[in-house]
């Protein structure tokens, strides 16, 4: 800042342009920086976000399946759940079909669907990802207020499309300690295990393209929670003959007391002193 001298004996004080642009030029620098980190803290918000949606989607899904099998292998229903998986287009794909059905009249009573949900993915070419559907169908409608007063279910048959960018739908039955990667038996599972994922496929270690394990989210269903689980409790029986007479931790004890291949390092407080 300099200082000039006016024609009335006054000193007039401003900033020259070196000044000036010294100024602009730190100030410039100061919003640069500030924008940047603006910048980066809303990109690092974005993907957090991103991630938390993506976790929150699969569990809406997981919860979704799970209350589809809870509902449909009820007691007093027929039920049936067959699933299996296979690779497309390098992506894990499964299909997963829960029915039940109910018995009519008749000689023999005709068995009829009551109610069947299928889950399943397929790969779509447009997005390179896969797209879970969900188809539900039989007897009982899924609606009752939009489809009352109807013969035929609108959406009844109907595979809806629930969401695209999965990279991993997997289903594992789990028999015990068993699990395997296919059930098509009329008998019902103990649980079925779902693993899905929207992370991108990386190389595994064994070679090929896939989801690590740590980035897919598994659920456990149990299959007919009001099943009766047989459980036998054996009490334990333990041989009062091998128990010592005398407790060696029982501090009144005399040492005389104890035998002799149980003194052997112990000492008696007299001998200790000596």
């Amino acid at each position: 800042m300099t200082k000039k001298t006016s024609q009335f004996g006054f000193y007039d004080k401003g900033f020259t342009l070196i000044e000036t642009l010294v100024v602009l030029t730190l100030s410039a620098a100061l919003l640069t920086a500030v924008l940047q980190m603006y910048h980066r803290v809303r990109r690092d918000v974005s993907q957090l976000t991103g991630h938390l949606d993506e976790n929150r989607l699969a569990q809406e899904i997981l919860q979704k399946i799970a209350e589809d099998i809870d509902r449909l292998v009820a007691p007093g229903f027929d039920a049936t759940i067959q699933f299996r998986n296979k690779y497309d287009n390098r992506y894990n794909s499964a299909q997963l079909t829960i029915e039940n059905k109910y018995y009519g009249k008749g000689n023999p009573p005709r068995a009829d669907v009551f109610e069947r949900v299928v889950w399943q993915t397929t790969y779509d070419p447009f997005t390179q990802s896969l797209i879970l559907y969900r188809m539900h169908d039989g007897l009982n409608y899924e609606d009752k207020v939009i489809e009352s007063g109807s013969d035929v279910s609108p959406s009844g048959g109907l595979f809806i499309p629930i969401t695209d960018g999965l990279t991993h739908f997997e289903l594992r039955s789990q028999q015990g300690d068993a699990f395997g990667t296919a059930w098509t038996s009329t008998t019902l599972p103990t649980a079925v295990q779902i693993g899905i994922s929207f992370a991108p496929l990386e190389e595994l270690p064994t070679g090929r393209l896939g989801v690590p394990e740590e980035k897919i989210l598994y659920r456990t269903v149990a299959v007919d929670r009001t099943r009766f689980i047989p459980y036998q409790f054996i009490p334990r029986k333990i041989d009062t003959e091998t128990l010592p007479a005398v407790d060696p931790n029982d501090i009144d004890v005399d040492a005389e007391q104890i035998p002799a291949d149980e003194t052997t390092d112990l000492q008696r407080p007299e001998e200790s002193d000596r």
